[in-house]
């Protein structure tokens, strides 16, 4: 089977719903603010304060399990409602898709009184990740109201890297994305954009992650725009080690990110 034609199957899927292993039906709840699917966990605890996640999967391909477990465990530990964004997926909606669904949801969340100032973090991993630094950066350029805490892992920083790298899946999908535009466009390779504008940045990557540099960079060019930010790499560990990893290590990265919401959103931690 060709590259493209697997993205294609990758980009079919459906926005999904959390197992009843990972949350009981009475938790989740989905909504569709500006007809933009967004999945709940918890809703009820949105005035306390919410964490949205946007799923990586290289633009092409919608969350997984790992996403769903990662995120379920989080709220709770936080003690906060999450939501997942169901941005639709290149092939068939390439570039600036992702970046306007993600905007119109978050504009109808924050009309339905359930994104509060202060209150609310944005995070995101691999390529949801970029698209959350990207998304940052618009909200900051328009006088939107910000998210109290940019959570990222493992971002795709600048697509270059991706379409020119050696890892021929990503490749694909990151041209099939970009399409003709410009792949400098900062809301495309969001390394280009304002980084002096951003909420504090929370930015979890592995030591052996083939994202690594993306992560070294974007580190560096925050601490030059005088941006609030905490770099954690966890040393021996692989792609969104907090999201998709096993094991100590990856406990290790979850609880510096439950703490980091915590802390802004200044919640009560539950088991």
């Amino acid at each position: 089977m060709s590259i493209v034609r697997t993205l294609r199957i990758l980009a079919s899927q459906r926005p999904s719903t959390p197992s009843r292993s990972v949350a009981a039906p009475a938790r989740v709840t989905r909504a569709r603010p500006g007809h933009v699917p967004v999945t709940w966990i918890d809703q009820e605890l949105a005035a306390t304060g919410t964490i949205v996640h946007l799923h990586g999967g290289a633009y092409v391909s919608g969350e997984q399990k790992a996403h769903w477990s990662w995120l379920e465990e989080v709220g709770r530990r936080a003690g906060a409602a999450t939501a997942m964004i169901h941005y639709r997926l290149a092939p068939q909606h390439p570039f600036p898709t992702a970046v306007e669904d993600v905007l119109t949801a978050l504009d109808g969340m924050g009309e339905a009184s359930l994104l509060r100032p202060g209150r609310w973090v944005l995070s995101g991993d691999s390529a949801g990740g970029g698209l959350a630094l990207a998304v940052a950066q618009s909200l900051a350029q328009g006088h939107a109201d910000s998210p109290a805490l940019l959570m990222l892992e493992s971002p795709w920083t600048d697509l270059p890297a991706r379409r020119d790298g050696e890892d021929e899946l990503r490749r694909a999908a990151a041209r099939l994305y970009a399409g003709g535009v410009p792949s400098q466009d900062p809301r495309l390779s969001p390394i280009h954009g304002d980084l002096g504008t951003l909420p504090p940045v929370h930015l979890v990557v592995g030591g052996e992650d083939e994202l690594l540099p993306d992560s070294r960079r974007l580190h560096a060019g925050l601490l030059e725009a005088g941006t609030d930010v905490k770099y954690v790499e966890i040393p021996g560990q692989g792609h969104t080690v907090a999201v998709t990893g096993e094991g100590p290590d990856a406990q290790a990265a979850r609880r510096t990110q439950i703490e980091a919401a915590r802390r802004v959103l200044t919640l009560r931690a539950t088991a």
